[in-house]
């Protein structure tokens, strides 16, 4: 296995891949490391960024930049910290202003955040408390319009269910890849439900904390940053590749996290660098999160880095194709949101894998 991510060409024009890992925390809110050393682990698993999200806390800016060859941004997850429950968490992205005077209005959140020219992303939408850790900070406030995207797949929130006792809990921290399988399934439905109305891009998130905790006789760090950043992660793809100018290389990637040129890989299990998700008719080709007009056959192209269970996914109508290998193609003419799914064995289960952003044939 290689952490290295190599860029892609694709035959119908070029396209850059970057993989790096979205939502984290430091020790300027409720996370174990510096700001350095989430860089260390980062630069180790050979990611090409890192966006920090510290708990209604703007980190001071001038630590943004190309540091150790990690593009190292610095953003915020916004919540109402008078709200109880504790709910409603937003990533805020691209806004250098203290956005947390609108957290109690998620509405009004989303607006100002929009207003300054950022991106929101729904942080943990869909999450679930334990008998063991009896808490959850699930998104409530779906009355909401004009968010950017969501965070379709949290990697330290699917750990709470399977907590059902103490031993279960032990057995977590032990061993967490046996117990991590992907995105909620309520929240794919969720997410194909507004894929029926609108553009809406996700990414997935590692929410890394390294926190240290005593389960027992037990004291151990759960989830260390480098042990995150090798799982849950988000690919983008660019139009031009970065060239070390901090302003420049920071507009491709909010860019491509705003329309929906990525995909959320699960490369722990095998390194999803390389994937490949096109749309084609006699005239263009659109990749992720591009729109292709329908009216004549579409042709869909899928290229996987190793052999899974494929599937082609229609918001709406779920599975229209599936195959299990490398490479699934499959041509319609229908319109609709088309996404992919990938999902692989290992440590004894089938484990999601791949989950691309779409494609939507308007």
């Amino acid at each position: 296995m290689t952490d290295a991510v190599q860029n892609t060409q694709y035959a119908t024009r070029n396209t850059w891949e970057y993989r790096g890992n979205i939502h984290m925390h430091t020790v300027h809110s409720d996370g174990a490391g510096e700001v350095e050393d989430l860089i260390a682990a980062a630069n180790k698993v050979g990611h090409d960024y890192i966006i920090i999200t510290d708990h209604n806390t703007l980190v001071d800016q001038r630590e943004e930049g190309w540091r150790d060859g990690v593009l190292t941004l610095l953003d915020s997850e916004i919540h109402d910290v008078d709200l109880v429950p504790e709910r409603n968490h937003c990533l805020t992205l691209n806004v250098h202003k203290d956005m947390t005077p609108y957290a109690p209005s998620p509405q009004g959140l989303i607006d100002a955040v929009r207003e300054h020219g950022g991106l929101t992303f729904l942080a943990h939408p869909v999450d679930y408390p334990s008998p063991a850790v009896p808490v959850s900070f699930e998104w409530t406030a779906w009355d909401i319009e004009g968010f950017t995207g969501i965070e379709l797949w949290n990697f330290m929130s699917e750990f709470r269910p399977p907590a059902t006792s103490i031993g279960k809990a032990v057995m977590i921290a032990l061993v967490p890849q046996y117990f991590s399988t992907g995105p909620y399934p309520e929240l794919l439905d969720k997410w194909d439900g507004f894929l029926q109305q609108r553009t809406m891009p996700a990414v997935g998130g590692s929410d890394a904390h390294a926190l240290t905790y005593n389960l027992g006789p037990i004291r151990k760090r759960f989830l260390p940053y480098e042990y995150a950043f090798r799982a849950v992660n988000t690919h983008i793809l660019t139009p031009e590749p970065f060239n070390q100018t901090f302003e420049h290389d920071r507009a491709l990637l909010y860019d491509a996290l705003r329309n929906g040129r990525a995909w959320v890989g699960y490369d722990m299990v095998h390194p999803t660098a390389g994937f490949h998700f096109s749309a084609s008719n006699d005239e263009t080709t659109a990749m992720l999160g591009d729109s292709i007009q329908a009216g004549e056959q579409i042709a869909f192209e899928i290229e996987t880095p190793a052999s899974g269970n494929i599937k082609l996914i229609r918001a709406g109508d779920g599975v229209i194709a599936e195959t299990h290998g490398e490479r699934l193609n499959y041509e319609t003419s229908v319109p609709g949101a088309y996404r992919v799914e990938v999902w692989k064995k290992w440590w004894f289960k089938s484990r999601g894998w791949i989950f691309s952003n779409p494609i939507y044939v308007t």
